[in-house]
């Protein structure tokens, strides 16, 4: 699982593709929120190979903007078992 976040101009957090963006997006506001900066939003990428598990993707989401908040390149990669 790699999710890559890019800050964009307006608040809220686009998920691409959307088929596999369940709860993903809202574990990006969630995260931004978090760190004190919940008018921002930008665009979150998924891929994947498999079927990582929905609790991956949230937590690849998660990563992937704590590193672009912390001025890294925004990308988390999470290993998962298929369910």
């Amino acid at each position: 699982m790699l999710a890559r976040f890019t800050f964009g101009p307006l608040p809220g957090v686009v998920v691409r593709p959307a088929p596999a963006s369940a709860g993903c997006g809202a574990a990006a506001v969630r995260a931004l929120a978090a760190h004190g900066r919940p008018y921002l939003g930008g665009l979150l990428e998924l891929r994947t190979t498999g079927r990582p598990s929905a609790a991956a993707r949230r937590r690849a989401a998660a990563l992937a903007v704590t590193s672009a908040l912390r001025g890294g390149p925004g990308v988390a990669r999470v290993r998962s078992a298929a369910p």
